[in-house]
Formats: structure tokens, sequence, C-alpha cells
């Protein structure tokens, strides 16, 4: 990726987000640790499966004997390379419901093995053996979980005999050894205690794997993290903080039809009182997850259990969870604004600070150490400003490899666009005045990102009252001194609304950057991707179905994070997710249908700030975190991983 073009894109994603973007509020962090370098995790994605098939209780057409098919059916539809099932009875005189699985799913013309623990209600754990093997160094048992209750407590027997079953697995494909656990807590909303002390107990023991060796958990928690039966109930909270482990799957307010996991119409109920009780969480660090997903398929008017097949990718993470953190000046002032651009030449970004109220309103720059961190930051000289309105941009409009500055103000001299060229220190030199994209407008947005892919950031202008809305690009000229071409107009895409958001990045990996757009009033919300021809023309080329938001408060970004040249798209929301950002890596034609959770510095306060940049100058562009009201306002640099 040319250090020019991501100075653009970040360029448009700080104007996109702008200065001021709420008030402070509780800021949620993970994964804070020292720095390391950025390395291929080797993990390969696989697709998890838990699923509770309903013990041989029934009666009728939900007798086991009747069901046990079809819920066969819905594991090797699904596909997935670990199932973990709950409810595998095989009670005295009964049906044997494990050893109905295990003879389905199980032998030479099957595609799995198992880890059968025994026990009253084993929890069957099953792999693809084209996928995974016993790993022996990690070892396999069943662990007993505590019932807390008297024996005549109505809890009991809800409490009684539950268990962990776990084993070790190896991917055959990556050589990556996983601690798999599957387990079933004590059910009835009355029974909370139960779950509390399951889950306290669950923590610990999962404290207690090898090291190094990340864990998959797994199964029937009875409580609905996020619409609790139990007031107050913090089983699955509890879980994830004292093993330190992350749902798969996460959403805002009450539970609805398509976030349940219980099939309330089981027994023919028409209760609306919906419920998600079965979960997939992993460790973080190396591992993320994408694709959620709920298999609700009928069979014979109703589905094979009371509860759905939930499945989940378990996959590589994008960033490390371990963090580096930096002084910023006037970094606890709210109007303080930052940008990343590779300013001296040496492929990794640096960060760069204004704040119009603080000193003579001059830019500082902290000098990339190319490991996460910055040198302490160096006050520049000219090219000042104690107007808030003003604003700068960083990009290399020369072609010299080291981003230049970029200030405009529409009140400041005739609206020209004024350019002091990088020396490649981290300074600037004499100014260069850009007349023929002047405007003295305050709807008037300029972007400079390269849409020919010469290596120079070129000059977009755009205001929604002029021109009809149309985008005019002034393609640079390379040299020492900057210039632009003539102004060519797009008649594609044109935008009147001054709420649209527009952001630039080469979504297609063709080293040209395409226009993106975004308005939460427009087109249900969807992204638009306009591509760029390389001579100032964007035609139209998809629109994202998924990752879609008409809140207004919504942020995108568009920035490369695997290093495969295509830029990917980043949503986050504080509200959303409980402040996870949502990934949808780019395929050239489109963005992923499903996202990638983001589980690193991840945050619900409103003031939070994101940018991504290339700050080790290594492929794939690293997250920063930044929030005035928390660590002191220091910046956070959480370093992409290969994939």
């Amino acid at each position: 990726m040319k250090i020019s073009r991501l100075s653009s894109v970040l360029v448009a994603g700080v104007c996109a987000c702008g200065p001021h973007e709420g008030v402070p509020a509780e800021v949620r962090e993970s994964g804070v640790g020292e720095a390391h370098a950025a390395a291929s995790t080797g993990h390969r994605a696989f697709r998890v499966m838990t699923y509770n098939v309903r013990g041989p209780l029934d009666t009728g057409v939900r007798a086991w004997p009747n069901r046990k098919a079809a819920v066969i059916e819905r594991i090797l539809a699904n596909t997935a390379d670990i199932v973990g099932v709950q409810e595998a009875q095989a009670p005295a005189g009964g049906p044997s419901v494990p050893a109905d699985l295990i003879a389905g799913l199980t032998g030479s013309d099957k595609p799995y093995a198992v880890y059968n623990p025994g026990g009253g209600s084993p929890k069957l754990i099953f792999y693809k053996k084209s996928r995974f093997a016993l790993a022996p160094e990690v070892g396999q048992g069943n662990e007993a979980l505590v019932n807390p209750y008297a024996s005549s407590a109505e809890c009991y027997s809800h409490a009684e005999g539950k268990k962990i079953s776990w084993v070790g697995l190896r991917d055959l494909t990556s050589g990556k050894a996983y601690f798999v656990a599957n387990t079933h807590f004590a059910y009835s909303a009355i029974c909370s205690l139960g779950r509390l002390k399951e889950a306290e107990q669950m923590a610990t023991f999962l404290a207690t794997r090898p090291a190094g060796v990340p864990v998959v958990a797994m199964g029937d928690f009875n409580v609905d993290a996020q619409s609790k039966s139990t007031p107050g109930e913090t089983t699955i909270e509890d879980l994830e903080s004292g093993a330190r482990l992350f749902r798969t799957a996460r959403f805002d307010g009450t539970t609805g039809v398509d976030d349940a996991t219980f099939n309330n119409a089981w027994n023919g109920s028409t209760s609306t009182n919906y419920a998600r009780l079965d979960y997939i969480l992993h460790t973080g660090g190396e591992l993320t997850s994408s694709a959620p997903a709920i298999d609700r398929t009928q069979s014979g008017g109703n589905t094979p259990s009371d509860h759905y097949p939930v499945l989940a990718t378990i996959r590589p993470a994008f960033f490390s969870a371990g963090s580096t953190l930096s002084p910023t000046p006037s970094g606890t002032s709210a109007d303080t604004q930052l940008f990343f651009a590779d300013v001296t030449g040496d492929g990794c970004a640096d960060r760069i600070s204004w704040n119009a109220a603080a000193g003579e309103g001059e830019t500082w720059v902290a000098i990339s150490r190319c490991d996460g961190g910055f040198a302490p930051a160096v006050k520049n000289e000219g090219a000042v400003s104690v107007v808030s309105t003003t604003r700068f941009y960083f990009a290399d409009v020369t072609g010299d490899g080291c981003a230049d500055k970029v200030l405009w103000r529409p009140t400041l001299g005739d609206g020209e666009v004024r350019i002091y060229p990088s020396r490649c220190d981290g300074t600037f030199g004499e100014r260069v005045s850009v007349t023929q994209a002047a405007s003295k407008s305050e709807s008037t947005r300029y972007f400079f990102a390269d849409v020919t892919g010469d290596g120079c950031a070129d000059l977009i202008r755009w205001n929604p009252t002029e021109r009809g809305g149309a985008f005019v690009t002034y393609v640079a000229r390379r040299g020492t001194t900057p210039s632009f071409g003539a102004a060519v107009q797009s008649s594609d895409g044109p935008n009147t609304s001054e709420g649209t958001r527009v952001y630039f990045a080469d979504v297609d990996g063709d080293t040209k950057e395409d226009r993106i757009v975004w308005n939460p009033d427009q087109d249900g919300g969807r992204t638009r991707v306009y591509r760029s021809t390389g001579a100032g023309a964007f035609p139209f080329a998809f629109a994202h179905d998924a990752g879609t938001s008409g809140v207004d408060t919504s942020r995108f970004y568009f920035a490369d994070l695997d290093g495969d040249g295509k830029a990917d798209k980043i949503f986050w929301r504080p509200t959303f997710r409980q402040g996870r950002m949502q990934i949808y890596p780019s395929a050239g034609t489109h963005f992923a249908g499903s996202p990638v959770m983001d589980n690193t510095g991840f945050s619900g306060s409103e003031n939070t700030r994101f940018f991504f940049a290339p700050i080790d100058g290594t492929p794939g562009a690293d997250k920063v975190y930044w929030n005035p009201g928390a660590y002191e306002g220091d910046t956070k640099v959480f370093r992409a991983q290969e994939p």
C-alpha cells in the first residue's frame, strides 16, 4: 500500500468523524499490554456449533426416535468443524441419545469423530476427522459443577449433575491446539444462584488450561445475557470477565425472534418472551469470530429440538490484544484533532495533533517509531491557526513518499487551498497556494486521495449546494512543487445532502482510491461504492446490503486491515454491539455479508475516536484508539496481525 494513499484515506476519515462527538461515557477496554511485533498468528478459521438436542423425555411426534434423524441431519447439513451437544442422555430402559448420535455421525463413512466423556447426560464433542485430531498434550476430561442448593430445595434437581466436558483438539491444517469445552448450566429463572456459581467455577477451571492454548467454550447456559429473565443476573458477563472470554454474538436491547436460540413454539406456545440461551465463546488475543448464525430449519412442522443449532466461525483476529500507549499534546482536550500520515517517508504513519485553543494553534508531529509507539511530539513553526473552523489535511500530493500539510478555511484569503510541502523530517516548507479549487463556502469539503494510482494524492472538491452536488477532481502533478491539473467533474453519484459522509479508499485493490458515500437518510442507510477509473470518473460499483445504518451517530471507516491491498469496511457505534467494531472484509467487488467482530480496544463512549493507519509500517492498517477522557488523553495503538 502506498504511503500517499493511506495518508489521504485517513484525512477523509478524520473529516467524516468531526472533532466533537458527544460527552464522555464509560470506556471499556480489552487487552492492554506491551507492544510486540506483528506476526502471523498461524490460526485458520473453523466453524463451531452448539446444539441442545433435548433429552429423550417426550412422547408422540416429539419422542427422540421420531426426532433423531432430523437432529443428525441438521448437524451434517451445517458441516461445522466442531460440534458440542447437550442433553445427550441415555436413561435406563429408554432410547440412548448419545449412542444414536455417535452412530449417525461417526464411523468410516461419516465425517466426525467424537469425544464422549460419559456420565448421565454427557456433553459430547464431535470434531471433523479431516480437520481436527485429539491433542493428548492438552488432555481431556469431565469436570463436575457445583450444586449450591440443599437437596430439599426446588432448584436442587435443576442444578444437579451439571458438568463441563473438555478436550484438546489440534487443527490439522495449522498445527494449533485448542481447549474445547462444552457445558449445560442450571435451568429455571429462579435458579440464578446455581448459574452464577457454575460460571464462577467454570471461569476458575478454564484458567487452569495449558498456557498459550486458546479456549473455545460452548453450551446451553440457560440465561439471556442481554434480556435477562432474572434481573441483575450476570452469568455470561461473569464467565467472560473471569475466564477472559468473548461471546461470538452480541446485540442490543430486548431479545427478538431473530436473536432467540430457544424455540418458544416447541410445545405449541405463542409466547413472545424470546430468549438467547445458547452461546459460543472464545479467548481473545489471536482469535475473534465472524458469521454467527442460528439454524431454524423445521422438519415435519417443528424444529428437531426445542433449541436451535447455533453456529459461529472462529478466526484470526485483525488486531493484537496488546497495545502501546503514547502521550498526546493537549490529548485531554476534546478540541484536539489528530491525524495520522507518513510525513517522513519511512513507511510508518506519524501522529499529528492540532488544537486551535492551545498555544498559538501550531501543529505537533510525533514521528512513528515503527513499533506502535511515537517519539516525543515536536512543535511545527508556521502554518498555525487559532481559528477552530480551520481544516488541516495531511497527504502526499507531490509523490515523494512524504505527506504534505494542507490548510484551508473559507474566510482565509480568497478561499485558496494552502499546501506546505513536507521536508520528510517532520517539518514543512513554505506555502504554495492552489487557487483553481478555491472556495469561500463553509459547505465545501476537500479530500486528498490517489484516485489515479500514480502515488500522488489528488484533490477532490465537493459542495452539496454547488454543481448539483457533483464531485470535481484536480489531478496532482508529480514534482517538488505542489500543483494540480484542470478540474474534471464526475457525473456519477452526485449528492446534494449536507448529511452525506464521503470517504476515499481502494476497495477493489487496483491502486486507485474509490469513492464511498453514506447517508443515514439515503438508500436505506447503505454504503455505496463508486469505482475510480483513474481519470476523475467514478461509475457506481455496488451498494452494501449488510452493515447498514440509519443512525446519524454511526461511524464508518475504510482501510486495508489484512494487507491484501483492498480497503475493508469498519462500522462502529458506541451503543451498538456493546461498543464492538464490526469489520466487513473487502472481496474487491463487494464487502462480506457477515461481519467479523473486533474485541480489541472497544468503547461505549461517544467521545472515543478511532483511526486506521500503518503505524508500524507492516502490511495492514493498525488501529488507534483515543479518548480525551481516558488514559490521560494518550493514544493507544492496536497493531494489525497478519492473517
